[in-house]
């Protein structure tokens, strides 16, 4: 019994000695009490209007008719195109193109009107920015609107004038389709970047005080405050049990923070129950904490991590297979991505909190973060023991 409360003691004094770090260490303090409280208010924030609306583009009008002059009237009342600019020629628009005045080009023909009255095939041409895909989508899906509409109101002019109301739309658009988007009913960004992004704030960000802490303590070369702690048998284990529960207290604020609050304030679409959210965000945090653990004997010096945090985050996101498809991932990166506990937290997120999805259905993810957690805890504690020796 005696040995099991030395044990137990020395937890707790790890335990002591890392909240004392997330207060006296202004890096650790900044990383993991401040950051997650404000970057993801700051992201959602930058992304609350959802879609794009506005985009600027220059239309070049060389018909010059009643035609050409309706497209740009309806192009430039859609909610998501702007007609900022009239350009006398092609280069001239490219000109505005290049200086940011504008995101695109509709480019109509000088044998608009007279193709159409003719019965010959013509075409509107749209050049656009695509160093922002939000804004091609806009622009491109505008004109592709505008331009349907006008050839169904073409069609219904050249029938006869014994047809029905009925008969003229059955004609013009024999089949039809209703669009209903689902998951994100609003087809925003936000609805769709931030859960990810959620997910992925937490392992970053632990990532980043665990590496800020081992580098201060290596850089100083100070060995914990309590005497009677010293390398024997399960010494790692305690260790990484100490400094882990003083992270999980942490960051178990932050995970409901994050997973419930950030999402309601800002009305994404979050339908999960409280008893799934737990099934993923539990061992999810034990699995990033146990990974940051396991990685803390690459941190030699502070800057180390901030190196190692900032290198990963973006390829991380995609390893998850939500921002890009996972079937059109590589084999090797799947497996890479197999590695990594915010892959398999993201995934099962945004099915639970956007699709309706329950802790069964994504038992996969969640076994594969159990297994995570405690092969990373294994493989920390000899780390820990042997840095440390």
């Amino acid at each position: 019994m005696n040995i099991i409360y030395e044990k137990l003691c020395d937890v707790c004094a790890v335990w002591r000695d890392e909240m004392k770090t997330f207060v006296r260490d202004e890096g650790v303090f900044l990383f993991c009490l401040l950051m997650p409280a404000v970057y993801p208010l700051l992201y959602a924030w930058i992304y609350n209007n959802e879609v794009i609306r506005e985009v600027p583009v220059a239309v070049v009008d060389e018909s010059h008719s009643a035609l050409s002059r309706e497209f740009i009237q309806k192009a430039d009342a859609a909610p998501d195109v702007s007609v900022a600019y009239r350009a006398a020629s092609l280069d001239e628009a490219r000109r505005m193109v290049e200086r940011q005045e504008v995101r695109g080009i509709y480019y109509l023909p000088a044998e608009l009107a007279d193709a159409v009255y003719e019965g010959r095939r013509t075409f509107v041409s749209v050049y656009a920015d695509m160093a922002m895909t939000l804004q091609y989508k806009a622009i491109y899906m505008t004109a592709t609107s505008v331009v349907g509409q006008m050839n169904k109101d073409i069609r219904i002019s050249r029938m006869t004038k014994l047809t029905t109301q009925r008969d003229e739309d059955i004609s013009a658009a024999p089949l039809r389709f209703e669009e209903v988007p689902i998951f994100n009913p609003s087809g925003g960004y936000a609805g769709f970047i931030l859960p990810c992004v959620l997910m992925l704030v937490l392992q970053q960000t632990l990532m980043l005080g665990i590496g800020l802490s081992e580098g201060t303590r290596r850089e100083r070369r100070r060995m914990l405050t309590v005497a009677h702690l010293h390398p024997s048998h399960g010494y790692g284990l305690r260790l990484a049990l100490g400094k882990g529960l003083a992270y999980f207290m942490v960051y178990s604020v932050w995970a409901a923070y994050l997973s419930i609050v950030v999402p309601r304030l800002f009305g994404l679409v979050m339908i999960a129950q409280w008893r799934d959210l737990l099934a993923i965000m539990f061992p999810y945090l034990l699995a990033c904490i146990s990974f940051g653990l396991m990685l803390s004997w690459m941190v030699r010096y502070r800057e180390n991590v901030l190196l190692l945090v900032v290198f990963t985050s973006v390829p991380f996101l995609f390893l998850s297979g939500v921002s890009w498809p996972l079937s059109s991932i590589p084999v090797f990166w799947q497996k890479v991505g197999a590695l990594i506990p915010s892959t398999f937290a993201i995934r099962a997120y945004v099915r639970v909190g956007s699709m309706g999805a329950t802790a069964a259905d994504v038992m996969p993810e969640l076994r594969a973060l159990w297994i995570q957690a405690a092969a990373y805890f294994l493989v920390a504690s000899v780390v820990m023991w042997r840095t440390r020796k």
